[in-house]
């Protein structure tokens, strides 16, 4: 999602937003930032910048001052608790957050939007359930937010489009992983410098790795390092035409002249490329120009029917909107970069007579070769399947062949737990259906033009949803790292783990035979649950470099802030199915600027021990059989030595000729 995508001013090609956070004393934050101010109004006679404000008082003169200048206030809770999901006390962390909203509010004509989470710099902070049972709430008076800035972008040697220069330092060692506070801080991403939308309802706008504490706990306050890091930084973003979150403080970890000296050298080098923008116009330019004038969040807060995906398969992210207002797709066109717009067939909210906006139960998946998007909904008014062909959407009744009528992604405003999975990797997506009543896998057969049932279903005991439709803690996620979608489920009552066997093997066939654990919540092994039920279900729970983290005020007294288990924990005494030579190519992990093919496999080559190329290029190649007891299990003899040969020079070896057996 590039900023020209969403800015909507020709020539800009970047954004950077400045927010300084913990604002108390308006009065310090009036002496540090003035002269970056003075410095912004220099480029456009605009001073955008974003303070985040815990207790503040409202009629202090100061802050009208701010507006007219191009400020904007934002929320930081009112009390700044780091974390602010702790002592066992949720209700703790929802006053302080719809009080600091409701505060803010108060402020006359500011109009907060956005939030970032305390200590999100240092801590685990921002959890999932942050997210989903703060953000996309609305408070006692109704008031709600549309964006946070609390993830981190960390810009690694691992992307292939930024010269190695601006991700490493002289010691060949990565620039900015190093700012990285500790080896268990995971509320980051990498290398997407984009904003992105959590929950339908909330604009992600990622913050960029190093804020200044960061850096300070790195190597010492006002580093001149860390600035030419930063600068390294904005030259990478403007490269991936991304945005810049700067998170700062007015705490002497950073000066403000160190500040004004990368304003400077992002005016110097990249000039009109780079837009300065607070976050209120940051969030009206992603409204106004990537969603067509449509806010992810309707007037009352909830769904306004906007959804983001790739409709095209082209890697630039597109929208659907369909709602009361409006029905309309809209495909970005990079070579033009200009919005092309066309209708979308159907309401993806459903709207009570009381204003209470339900999800439509619209899925969407891959259901076509080319990879293009495509829908597939029922519910009590309409069924259909929709197929984007690149310009418009066509509806495909034969694809319902196969489909019972009973089937219904939502039955009025209760998700039934139908989803859309490519569990097999053919790139075609399956029907998922996973609730009390009805469990399912239906597969797309070409050759019958209809769905059948799947030779497999759901783990037993394993549903998406729960009888009254929420989230009953089912995860699709590839565990034992395969390339195969495997199921995690864990609730307040039970946990499990089953692994996709794509082949039959070992007495298992294809699907999620092989249970790795399961049992109840009171197991001393058990699953940390990823919903916990109740009014606020979700428990903070997500999966980064290869572990299930949860974060909440029940996990706060852990290392980290966090309750964690390993893959490796996850699977432990499961032995690893043998892997297909594709498999075993996927699973390994490169240094930076290395790149690994499949040269040979079986059964041209079987149990190598030793190899070595001759002057004609065909690889000699040891084997060894018999190890350790014999080919009979009692010592008979099986060593082998053959030849292979690429005959048809494409690279890979393609002929086996045994030369001593």
């Amino acid at each position: 999602m590039t900023t020209q995508q969403w800015v909507g001013e020709k020539g800009v090609e970047a954004v950077v937003t400045l927010g300084i956070d913990d604002m108390r004393d308006p009065k310090i934050y009036e002496s540090f930032c003035r002269p970056i101010l003075d410095r912004l109004k220099q480029i456009d006679g605009r001073a955008p910048l974003s303070i985040f404000c815990n207790t503040i008082t409202p009629s202090e003169p100061i802050l009208q001052q701010w507006l007219k200048e191009g400020l904007s206030v934002e929320v930081h809770t009112l009390t700044h608790p780091c974390p602010i999901l702790a002592k066992r006390n949720f209700t703790a962390a929802a006053n302080t957050y719809h009080g600091g909203v409701d505060l803010m509010n108060h402020i006359p004509d500011n109009h907060p939007v956005a939030f970032r989470t305390p200590c999100c710099d240092s801590q685990n902070t921002p959890s999932p359930r942050v997210f989903s049972e703060l953000l996309m709430l609305r408070n006692p008076a109704s008031q709600f937010l549309e964006m946070d800035s609390s993830v981190f972008n960390i810009f690694t040697q691992a992307d292939s489009t930024l010269p190695a220069a601006l991700v490493t330092d002289s010691d060949g060692k990565p620039k900015f992983e190093k700012y990285v506070p500790f080896d268990s801080y995971v509320v980051t991403i990498e290398n997407y410098p984009y904003p992105y939308a959590i929950g339908r309802r909330i604009w992600e706008m990622p913050c960029m790795v190093p804020s200044d504490w960061e850096a300070q706990h790195l190597h010492g306050s006002s580093n001149p390092v860390t600035v030419e890091d930063w600068k390294d930084a904005i030259d990478a973003t403007v490269l991936k035409q991304g945005v810049f979150n700067f998170v700062f403080h007015p705490h002497g970890w950073i000066k403000n002249t160190q500040l004004i000296e990368w304003i400077d050298h992002i005016t110097a080098k990249h000039g009109s490329k780079v837009k300065f923008l607070n976050f209120r116009e940051a969030r009206e330019r992603l409204t106004n120009n990537f969603l067509g004038g449509q806010a992810l969040r309707a007037a009352n807060g909830q769904d306004n029917g906007v959804r983001l995906l790739d409709l095209n398969n082209d890697g630039f992210m597109d929208a659907v909107i369909g709602n009361e207002q409006l029905r309309q797709t809209r495909v970005w066109d990079p070579l033009a970069k200009r919005w092309k717009t066309t209708t979308f067939p159907v309401q993806l909210v459903q709207i009570a007579t009381d204003g209470t906006r339900t999800d439509a139960g619209i899925r969407f998946g891959i259901l076509q070769p080319s990879g293009n998007a495509s829908f597939f909904i029922s519910n009590n008014h309409e069924k259909g399947i929709w197929h984007f062909d690149g310009e418009t959407w066509i509806e495909d009744p034969s694809m319902l062949r196969g489909l019972s009528q009973a089937l219904k992604t939502v039955d009025t405003t209760r998700d039934n737990g139908v989803r859309l999975r490519d569990t097999d990797n053919d790139g075609i997506c399956e029907i998922i259906v996973g609730n009390p009543d009805t469990q399912a896998v239906l597969k797309w057969v070409p050759a019958g033009k209809q769905w059948q049932p799947a030779t497999f279903n759901l783990p037993p005991g394993v549903t998406i949803v729960r009888q009254d439709g929420s989230d009953n803690g089912t995860r699709f996620v590839d565990i034992n790292e395969d390339g195969f979608l495997d199921v995690i489920q864990s609730n307040e009552s039970r946990y499990s783990l089953n692994i996709y066997i794509p082949q039959p093997i070992d007495g298992w066939n294809i699907g999620w035979p092989r249970e790795v654990m399961a049992g109840p919540r009171s197991d001393s092994n058990a699953i940390p649950m990823i919903v916990r039920g109740g009014a606020h279900n979700n428990n903070g729970a997500w999966f980064h470099s290869r572990h299930l983290w949860i974060q909440n005020e029940d996990t706060a007294h852990l290392p980290n802030l966090v309750d964690r288990r390993s893959y490796d924990n996850l699977l432990r005494g499961v032995l690893p199915l043998p892997k297909s030579p594709q498999e075993s190519l996927r699973s390994m992990k490169l240094l930076p600027g290395y790149q690994i093919e499949l040269m040979v496999a079986e059964p041209l080559v079987e149990d190598p021990v030793a190899f070595d190329w001759d002057a004609e290029g065909r690889l000699w190649v040891a084997e060894m059989a018999d190890y350790p007891l014999g080919l009979d299990g009692k010592g008979q003899h099986g060593g082998r030595v053959r030849w292979l040969e690429d005959r048809d020079d494409d690279g890979r070896y393609d002929h086996s000729t045994i030369f001593l057996d």
